[in-house]
């Protein structure tokens, strides 16, 4: 879930807890969490969690399907889809992915879309064989991918356009420190997931509309904090386009970021 700070911490518990209110009246908060924890999305309790597309199409088909997105009012978002924007050192030589070969480069890590799977897609398309980046360091997330690029222990990353956006609101004078020079493909945003015997027995597309009516019913000061605009459905189908990319960057012969 894009929680980098308190803020939009206490954003994303006010639009649950207004959906516990219409889901389950007089039930109390859902037992909301925010770290990034893989296993948690295995839990046999879990009612729905936040992933990236990726992990869901290579590893967690068989244990979770996508039922909505949440929409983003972001440069480099389009409705359900989203990219990355590419970013290198404000004062670096670097004017397009081309420039960056043989340079360091940073990711979230390697189960990741937006920081590792569309820009190994946007490597393949210059790619002309053997390693393209001297080295590829994982940072463990895109803010310290940010951070990286910043202060020069990389020079070039892929930021999820929706975290770049938050880190921006919060920290603004870090992202003064790198520039943009692309944005990556658009795949489908990152989905909302529950386990296959849980969506068996739920009205998505009930829940969908009432996540929206949860959204309008808090403070606009929420949807602002988070730059929300909504949520639409979705299936497994809107992320083939994440394997697609995967398979663009295997036939131009750059199966691995590196």
């Amino acid at each position: 879930m894009y929680a980098f700070t308190g803020a939009q911490q206490s954003a994303w518990r006010q639009l649950f807890a207004r959906l516990a209110e219409l889901t389950s009246p007089g039930a109390g908060s859902f037992n909301l969490s925010f770290e990034h924890d893989p296993q948690l999305l295995l839990e046999p309790d879990l009612w729905f969690g936040h992933t990236c597309g990726y992990p869901l199409m290579t590893r967690l088909q068989q244990h979770v399907s996508p039922f909505c997105v949440p929409l983003f009012d972001v440069p480099g978002t389009d409705g359900r889809f989203y990219s990355s924007r590419i970013v290198v050192a404000a004062d670096s030589a670097i004017e397009s992915i081309v420039d960056s070969r043989g340079r360091v480069a940073a990711m979230n890590n390697p189960d990741s879309n937006s920081g590792m799977n569309v820009l190994r897609h946007a490597v393949a398309e210059v790619h002309t064989g053997g390693d393209f980046f001297a080295r590829v360091k994982t940072t463990g997330g895109h803010l310290h991918s940010l951070q990286a690029v910043a202060e020069g222990a990389a020079d070039i990353a892929a930021i999820d356009c929706v975290s770049y956006q938050l880190i921006e609101d919060w920290r603004p004078e870090l992202c003064a420190r790198v520039r943009i020079i692309a944005d990556t493909v658009k795949t489908c945003g990152l989905p909302l997931v529950m386990p296959h015997a849980a969506i068996a027995a739920t009205d998505t597309g009930r829940l969908t509309a009432m996540l929206n009516e949860a959204l309008a019913g808090c403070s606009s000061e929420v949807a602002d904090t988070l730059h929300l605009t909504g949520f639409a459905e979705v299936t497994l189908d809107d992320y083939r386009s994440i394997l697609e990319a995967e398979q663009y960057a295997v036939e131009r012969g750059y199966p691995q970021l590196g």
